[in-house]
């Protein structure tokens, strides 16, 4: 059972929040696999005071996992307030979301929605998909705007960022920087329509939400 934040003192509820924190950094760095230790350490507190907030790694997980989700959804909140027109609050969600690289996380994270359905009343599943289902509104509504390719889904475009996300090794932080920074304004380019046939649609079908879990519990 996950603690309610909302009941912790004041020092508990900050070493609970840079446990998550710490948690989310160490896990894009090593995986969901990574020390406990080794995140008490970096989190600047003792072991005994991780285990006294999540129990074992799975409670961590997820809590990261949710944690992240939240993110996500504040993420794509500002973004709809900053721009009146679609495109531009989705143009503003994929940038900030490879520069915060919070998506990255998800493919490791998400694979136990099917448990976390049966355990935990599936908060985080249902937040899951509530975030996919504000996705899927503003990119219709991008497409009806005519800025947005035909055929594009959700899921192209959380794969997309993923993969935009992800550093590439040994060649360090500043190529990589400027390498993504390239490669996103690629990315978009190809999600507007200026630059192409509005009315074409992708060659290949959509990947839906289904068979994404599908996909990721083989893979399991």
């Amino acid at each position: 059972m996950t603690e309610n934040p909302t009941r912790l003192r004041a020092d508990a509820r900050r070493n609970r929040e840079q446990i998550i924190i710490t948690a989310r950094e160490i896990f894009l760095e090593q995986g969901i696999h990574a020390p406990l230790e080794e995140i008490a350490r970096r989190a600047g507190i003792g072991i005994a005071t991780l285990y006294r907030r999540f129990p074992d790694r799975h409670t961590l997980v997820q809590q990261v996992a949710l944690d992240t989700l939240t993110l996500v959804g504040e993420e794509l909140d500002r973004a709809t307030t900053a721009h009146p027109d679609a495109w531009g609050a989705l143009a503003q969600l994929i940038r900030r979301l490879v520069e915060s690289r919070l998506s990255v996380l998800m493919p490791v994270l998400l694979p136990g929605l099917e448990e976390d359905a049966r355990s935990e009343g599936g908060t985080l599943k249902a937040r899951r998909d509530q975030l996919f289902e504000q996705m899927e509104q503003l990119t219709r509504t991008a497409q009806q705007e005519g800025r947005l390719r035909q055929g594009i889904n959700p899921i192209d475009i959380w794969l997309g960022v993923i993969k935009l996300s992800r550093p590439l090794p040994v060649i360090g932080a500043e190529l990589n920087e400027l390498i993504t920074g390239r490669q996103l304004e690629l990315f978009l380019g190809g999600l507007h329509t200026t630059a192409l046939d509005a009315s074409e649609p992708l060659r290949r079908q959509p990947l839906t939400l289904d068979k994404l879990d599908r996909c990721l519990k083989t893979a399991e």
